[in-house]
């Protein structure tokens, strides 16, 4: 079964049309319509329709169309237990990786002794890569300048 035919007959167990549908998730007709006719559309869009029709995140429906979906965007099929057994055992890999790192980077906010300011601000810098470019020129430039006792005169274009 394809996740999208899953996802169309749980649609009509719960009696929604498309439009009903939509406005419980608060989305257009066509984003319902867009899952069912197999268009590629994002986990996280297909799981807020899901929980607009009431089924939990942890459900075995949501489950199922999860590994349906994944099997649909990779192209493996996970129904094979070879297959599954080595994608949850890479899962688990990833799963203890991102808990070290998560780890590592609370000590070293705690060690740096980070305000919550300062943290909110490496957020917004991580999602914004162009602040971050920004962020490195400025301190190449107060790199280049260390030792050195002029002040640096930047210059800021102006609008005209």
């Amino acid at each position: 079964m394809h996740y999208t035919q899953l996802f169309r007959q749980l649609r009509e167990t719960r009696h929604l049309s498309h439009e009903a549908l939509a406005r419980r998730a608060r989305c257009h007709r066509n984003t319902v319509i867009n899952v069912e006719s197999g268009r590629p559309v994002k986990f996280g869009t297909l799981a807020g329709l899901m929980g607009k029709m009431g089924y939990a995140p942890e459900s075995d429906e949501m489950r199922t169309l999860a590994l349906l979906w994944l099997e649909a965007v990779s192209g493996t099929s996970f129904s094979q237990p070879g297959i599954l057994a080595a994608a949850r055992k890479q899962a688990a890999v990833y799963g203890r990786g991102a808990q070290l790192a998560a780890r590592q980077l609370a000590e070293a906010v705690i060690a740096a002794g980070l305000t919550a300011d300062q943290i909110r601000l490496l957020v917004f810098a991580a999602r914004q890569p162009e602040v971050l470019t920004i962020v490195e020129a400025v301190r190449d430039l107060v790199e280049s300048t260390a030792g050195d006792d002029s002040v640096p005169q930047l210059k800021v274009a102006e609008d005209k």
